[in-house]
């Protein structure tokens, strides 16, 4: 009877901890560095919402917001999240409404949860890099 007693708490315990909901990612806490471009979190903040509101309506000649595929196996830190889109963020602090794209790039869900910055800048061929402060 004991033992029935154990694996049932123990059976629950488990169960439970399968319908703890995910939290969304924290956004970085201080400055992020790509190269020798620095955002603030009220830029990267700028940049995921800019995208977001493009999801439906892409916009410049390489259609942003686009899917990021991660090829790259960079850590994301928006667990449970899929369909991640990036997004140019630009070092000039304006919003990008086309053209260049520059360099470095927010990432988020198609949920618009907050995913990750990520550069070109130090990546090998068109790959990214993760930047500093994320």
């Amino acid at each position: 009877m004991r033992f029935a007693f154990v694996s049932v708490a123990l059976f629950a315990a488990s169960a439970s901890a399968l319908v703890t909901p995910l939290t969304p990612r924290a956004w970085p806490s201080g400055t992020v560095t790509c190269g020798s471009a620095s955002y603030s979190l009220s830029a990267v903040k700028a940049a995921v919402s800019q995208g977001v509101s493009h999801l439906s309506n892409p916009i410049g000649s390489n259609s942003y917001p686009h899917t990021f595929n991660n090829r790259e196996g960079l850590s994301m830190w928006c667990t449970g999240e899929t369909d991640y889109n990036e997004f140019p963020i630009l070092s000039s602090g304006s919003l990008y409404t086309g053209g260049s794209p520059g360099a470095d790039r927010v990432v988020f869900s198609d949920n618009g949860v907050y995913c990750a910055v990520i550069t070109h800048t130090g990546a090998s061929g068109n790959n990214f890099v993760s930047c500093q402060g994320d």
